[in-house]
């Protein structure tokens, strides 16, 4: 045989017993070409688990070279990632084939372009699918909520280049927007007295609006397990559903309590206007951080103020307690539980009673405060069946998926460290799994 013509050993092992010899079953991508001049045909198909080859098969018409070829390139392929699949050249199968004849190298060794075109092909698939998948939906992203934790989601999965659209009924930036939109940040790591909710609630819709979310003031009704979000407008469908409705005041559940909590009465259960209670005698119930920033905001406008806690202690952050002691319109009645509200037309008195003492007393009051926890807001959730904690917070893993397939749940409505900046951490984590579970990007 001419020189030019003779084989390696390792040649003629994978000719005469070639490895990975068939067709794969549904195969997620096909590559096939030919050299017209020597006759050579190749077809390779692969199937691709988590962006891995699993399998590669191929089927060769053609010589000795081309069978060989087709033969190592599959050894070559298996288990690796297409980005070092694609890497693979036709100088790498030969040279693990221990060379080829120069006149074949460039006539039967096509292994190596047959394999990046069922790469090629199993991508253009992908994008396909994905668009038509895509299509199905109004959004990428659909979050029911447009507090601190709903906002920060919005903007990272925009960023990120995910369609997404915000649902708020009331106001952009929930609690810090209806509650103390001109109180300093307290407890957010760099931002500490530095700057106000609502300026950064405005920083937040600047930013929303800038990467196009799609803002939108419709109530929701309802969350179905298809992911369809119903509102009173309308009917949207995202790939993926964030929940941030947060939380609302709870109910004391005393006597006289909804009679006077409606229409301005007199009960309240949180300070939205300190101007509200000017000259007024006003009790709150509570020991919390809740009740007591209640009588701090209004302590420059009420009369006189009573904090009535069942506890020996207040629980609130501690230089907030301390501040409370210095003023003198407050006083604080421990192991002191409210039975009921009581009055005409508006609030005249409260009954309390001693718990250690099991005594009764009635105060006189124009303005009852009732700061006594709060309530995750998953009343819209009761039909979609979510599984919720003994607390009714919304449960979560650590990727803060929820027991339905494609639901996240962030913030205050699934944590009971109710932060800020917990809100956003959450919301940042969303983001990122959303965009690699839609996008499925190749680092992954």
């Amino acid at each position: 045989m001419d020189e030019q013509f003779e084989y390696s050993e390792k040649v003629m092992e994978h000719f005469r017993n070639p490895r990975n010899v068939g067709e794969i079953k549904e195969a997620d991508g096909t590559g096939r070409v030919g050299n017209p001049v020597c006759g050579d045909l190749m077809e390779i198909q692969i199937k691709v688990e988590g962006n891995v080859l699993k399998d590669v098969k191929f089927k060769t018409f053609g010589c000795g070279s081309a069978i060989a070829t087709s033969s190592m390139i599959t050894e070559m392929a298996k288990g690796k990632t297409l980005e070092e699949a694609l890497k693979i050249t036709r100088g790498d199968v030969a040279d693990e084939l221990g060379g080829l004849p120069p006149i074949k190298m460039h006539c039967s060794n096509l292994a190596a372009d047959a394999l990046h075109a069922a790469i090629q092909d199993y991508m253009t698939k992908k994008e396909e699918k994905a668009k038509l998948e895509a299509e199905k939906y109004d959004y990428d992203v659909v979050i029911v909520g447009g507090g601190p934790g709903g906002m920060s989601t919005g903007i990272l999965c925009a960023y990120r280049g995910l369609k997404t659209a915000i649902f708020e009924a009331s106001s952009w930036g929930g609690i810090l927007s209806w509650l103390c939109p001109t109180k300093m940040i307290e407890n957010f790591p760099g931002l500490c007295e530095k700057t106000t909710c609502q300026d950064l609630i405005d920083t937040w819709l600047n930013d929303a609006k800038r990467l196009k979310v799609d803002l939108k003031k419709e109530r929701v009704s309802e969350i179905t397990q298809d992911n369809k979000v119903i509102t009173e407008d309308g009917e949207y469908r995202g790939r993926i559903v964030v929940i941030a409705t947060g939380t609302s005041p709870s109910q004391a559940g005393v006597k006289g309590e909804e009679k006077f909590s409606k229409n301005g009465r007199g009960v309240y259960y949180l300070v939205r206007n300190p101007e509200e209670f000017h000259g007024k005698r006003v009790l709150i119930i509570g020991g919390g951080n809740s009740a007591v920033d209640a009588a701090l905001s209004i302590a420059d406008t009420a009369d006189l103020i009573t904090i009535a806690h069942r506890r020996d202690e207040l629980s609130a952050v501690p230089h907030k307690i301390e501040h409370l002691k210095t003023l003198d319109k407050v006083k604080i009645l421990y192991n002191t539980e409210l039975l009921e509200i009581a009055g005409t037309e508006k609030v005249e008195r409260a009954v309390m009673r001693n718990i250690k003492e099991d005594e009764q007393l009635q105060m006189t009051v124009d303005a009852i405060v009732l700061a006594v926890g709060l309530t995750p807001n998953t009343e819209i959730f009761q039909k979609l069946g979510i599984e919720l904690t003994e607390k009714g917070y919304i449960k979560t893993d650590r990727s803060q998926k929820t027991s339905m397939d494609g639901i996240y749940a962030i913030g205050d409505v699934a944590s009971e460290v109710q932060f800020t900046v917990v809100a956003i951490a959450h919301g940042l984590i969303v983001a990122h799994n959303a965009y690699t579970q839609l996008r499925k990007p190749y680092w992954l």
